[in-house]
């Protein structure tokens, strides 16, 4: 667990995903992605 800086972004897509984006300094790239999950039952 090392301390780590960078930055990031997060974007909302015409689809209703998010992709939120991780760069850390001098290393990796990171790329999430998340979609609502849909359901069939009446609330």
């Amino acid at each position: 667990m090392d301390e780590v800086s960078g930055d990031g972004h997060a974007e909302l897509l015409d689809d209703g995903t998010i992709e939120i984006t991780f760069a850390y300094h001098n290393g990796d790239e990171a790329i999430l992605k998340a979609k609502p999950e849909t359901s069939s039952t009446a609330c």
